[in-house]
């Protein structure tokens, strides 16, 4: 018999899919929020939590909240529960509106001048030219001179983060190489979809665009783990 597919995450899960954003973020930490009542996930009937889409967004939400606005969790609480009363707290529409799970890159989304790249994003500008010359993040003419385009600014960050590890932006191409080849892969199959300009065919696009982009991150993780470890082994 097929395994059943599950519509949750465990609290593990949770943790591992947000620890890229929040890497002080743990399953105690989980825990404490569910016990200060911001979070209330199901539970299946031998007690273990059960994450769905929405208590993700929610804990995203929190989370969020206390890292951009420093809000105590009694303040985060109130709001949470005016927005579960319909009213959008002014403190949360700018964060609510950032929560989409999935968007288009052709979309309008705000860029970045490279000169100003240390003071907006915390990011020296000739780490910026340098993806740039590698083709990792493109940077188009503005009003301002050249700018880093919108979409690339959670690239850059990520770029920047990986440094720490010795990875320099030469060692990136393979990835641009990766992504290329998967988004034509993906344009493949959604052709048809892509096809119809209405806005129902758009949404039921991004929604297969996001499952499809979930999907292959999981699959392109468990198979990273595999050989790598085939390859520490004989280490442990």
């Amino acid at each position: 018999m097929a395994p059943r597919l599950r519509d949750y995450m465990t609290i593990g899960e949770v943790v591992e899919s947000l620890s890229d954003t929040y890497s002080d973020l743990t399953i105690s930490k989980v825990r404490y929020l569910e016990d200060e009542r911001l979070i209330s996930p199901e539970r299946t009937p031998g007690g273990y939590r059960k994450y769905r889409p929405t208590d993700v967004q929610r804990l995203e939400l929190v989370l969020r909240l206390q890292k951009e606005h420093f809000m105590p969790l009694a303040v985060i609480r109130e709001k949470l529960d005016d927005l579960d009363k319909g009213k959008v707290p002014v403190e949360l529409r700018p964060t609510i509106e950032r929560a989409e799970p999935m968007s288009l890159p052709f979309e309008d989304a705000e860029t970045v001048p490279v000169d100003r790249s240390q003071e907006v994003l915390g990011l020296p500008s000739v780490f910026i030219r340098e993806l740039a010359s590698y083709s990792i993040v493109s940077l188009v003419k503005g009003e301002a001179g050249e700018e880093l385009a919108g979409p690339d600014v959670a690239i850059a960050h990520t770029c920047w983060d990986l440094r720490k590890f010795g990875i320099e932006p030469r060692h990136l191409r393979m990835y641009e190489a990766f992504a290329e080849r998967e988004a034509t892969f993906f344009q493949q199959i959604l052709m048809p979809a892509m096809r119809h300009r209405t806005p129902e065919a758009r949404q039921k696009l991004l929604e297969t665009l996001g499952e499809l982009e979930k999907g292959s991150a999981a699959l392109k993780q468990h198979m990273l783990r595999r050989a790598v470890g085939r390859l520490f082994e004989d280490a442990s």
